[in-house]
């Protein structure tokens, strides 16, 4: 047993530098080409750091583990949330951009209601199903919203360019096309293996002790998986780059919840237990909170304070589950 979770520590090691290793070569072509920050986040950071979790999904699903990949979705949003958000504010209050709160969360609410909406809506016999057809909707969504991200950016480079931004961007970028390529393919490796690793020990672990899957999936694996978004969020708030912090957990959560139960989904129907439902509702109130702390506050941020409570709110949550 203790093999068991030594492999599921190792697989997590992988996962996280193999994330590592391929948001830094995606950020080096990004940077390359002088993208934002905010388009980064959104996209190849959420990207990347989405990566272990998508590995999973695809390892778990050819294995037939529905509840493992709807709760490491699901529990991977609601730890981006209150864990990394709260553990970011530690180290810098956390802005909200205008864009994320106007568009971005809006949108990340939208796809909380379309997941509770087609988890409820087919039967596979006496279980509610997710199906390879309601996988291609959700796969459909999440390429609409990648490509209206992209979109967004060029509509606002075009309506106000900055040079010397750009031109700052590109200089800071240093690596060769040939390092880019060796960070990919380790990236790649890492958390191929990594995801094996995580997968096949967690389930054997969880049989041992009793544990759903459901349980691994919200709460070992969400947070397991979770580690490149707050190593991430640290380095965003240290750095000041609240652009990049939001934009990544932002869009992290709505690949999640689109791109790895859409892919899992495609690849082998997924069984949608109605206790996930409690937890989609939850997630939503939390978005909508954020979104009001947003708003209502004049300096549209989230102080330490906060930050404390949304953690307290992670514990509980991890114990109400238990």
């Amino acid at each position: 047993m203790l093999w068991r979770i030594i492999l599921v520590i190792i697989g997590f090691i992988l996962l996280v530098k193999g994330a590592d290793f391929l948001v830094s070569a995606a950020t080096s072509v990004a940077k390359k080409f002088g993208l934002s920050e905010m388009l980064i986040g959104l996209t190849i950071v959420a990207i990347g750091t989405s990566l272990p979790e998508i590995f999973i999904t695809i390892t778990s699903s050819i294995e037939g583990h529905s509840d493992l990949i709807i709760g490491n979705a699901i529990g991977s949003c609601i730890c981006n949330f209150l864990l990394v958000m709260g553990i970011s504010t530690l180290v810098r209050p956390v802005k909200f951009d205008k864009r994320i709160v106007k568009r971005h969360i809006p949108i990340g609410i939208i796809t909380m209601c379309l997941l509770l909406f087609l988890g409820n809506t087919q039967k596979l016999g006496e279980a509610q199903t997710i199906t390879r057809g309601q996988g291609i909707i959700l796969l459909l969504f999440t390429l609409a919203y990648i490509i209206y991200t992209i979109y967004e950016e060029k509509k606002i480079k075009n309506e106000k360019i900055d040079e010397e931004i750009i031109k700052d961007v590109e200089a800071r970028e240093k690596n060769s096309i040939i390092t880019i390529i060796i960070y990919m393919i380790l990236g790649i490796i890492g958390l191929k293996f990594g995801s094996d690793f995580v997968v096949d020990n967690s389930i054997i672990i969880a049989k041992n002790f009793g544990l759903s899957e459901k349980f691994i999936g919200m709460t070992i694996i969400a947070v397991g998986t979770a580690l490149p978004e707050i190593i991430t969020g640290i380095i965003a708030a240290k750095r000041d780059e609240t652009d990049l912090l939001l934009g990544n957990i932002t869009g992290s959560n709505i690949l999640n919840l689109c791109l790895l139960i859409g892919l899992g989904a495609v690849i082998n129907p997924l069984i949608f237990s109605t206790d996930f439902n409690a937890s989609i509702i939850f997630l939503i109130v939390i978005t909508i909170a954020l979104l009001l702390i947003a708003t209502i506050n004049k300096k549209s941020e989230l102080d330490k304070k906060r930050g404390i409570l949304l953690i307290v709110m992670y514990i509980v949550y991890i114990f109400s589950i238990i």
